[in-house]
């Protein structure tokens, strides 16, 4: 994981799609706004990947396949 870019908010705001992906179920509505922020920046799909990577690895979050 390689945070040299010094976007510092772009980590904050996938770290916070992913608590809220896993905390509750998203809107349709927030479902949109997240693909949307996604699709707006390679940066912001890397970033993502790694964070919800980081999450798998620490056993803070369950694999897809495991979710209920």
């Amino acid at each position: 994981m390689n945070n040299d870019s010094g976007d510092d908010a772009v980590w904050q705001t996938a770290l916070d799609w992913l608590m809220r992906e896993h905390e509750k179920t998203l809107s349709d509505a927030d479902r949109e706004v997240f693909q949307a922020w996604l699709a707006d920046s390679p940066q912001h799909r890397r970033v993502f990947h790694e964070a919800e990577q980081l999450w798998l690895l620490t056993g803070l979050i369950p694999r897809s396949d495991e979710r209920s």
